[in-house]
């Protein structure tokens, strides 16, 4: 996916570069990615009310579950780059302090719908394998 100005700014900002660092110690420590998923969660159901952020939930749910069955090891098949650009856009998301603070109204959430969509986006084909997996893992509980 292309990157536009916006999302070069956000991705060279030095709020993304700190998340990006943090996502890489964090990406060793399996309790440690559930409990941002908590709190991602947690704050998408409190501050997510704009149409435009509900269009960004199914994303970010997709991604969260990516992650979540990456950090209990049933799911490994995938890059630990891409889990690092996952956890790097969830702390982003979850800093007070980014491009565009969360409180200004209307756009405070702009940078990281961009952010996440980005994400989603670049990641497509990783979450369609994961989407895949997920399936034959419900197909097979069912033929069992």
């Amino acid at each position: 996916m292309k990157k536009t100005g916006f999302l070069k700014t956000i991705l060279g900002s030095i709020f993304f570069k700190n998340s990006f660092l943090k996502a890489s110690r964090l990406s060793k420590n399996s309790k440690g990615i559930i409990l941002l998923l908590g709190t991602v969660i947690s704050k998408m159901q409190s501050d997510g009310k704009g149409s435009a952020f509900q269009k960004i939930k199914a994303k970010v749910k997709s991604l969260g579950l990516l992650l979540r069955h990456y950090a209990n090891g049933s799911y490994r098949n995938v890059e630990t780059k891409h889990i690092i650009f996952i956890l790097a856009g969830m702390i982003y998301f979850l800093s007070p302090v980014d491009l565009i603070p969360d409180i200004l109204p209307l756009v405070g959430f702009a940078d990281d719908i961009a952010l996440f969509s980005f994400i989603y986006n670049s990641l497509s084909k990783e979450v369609e394998k994961f989407e895949m997996w997920l399936l034959n893992q419900k197909a097979e509980v069912i033929l069992e």
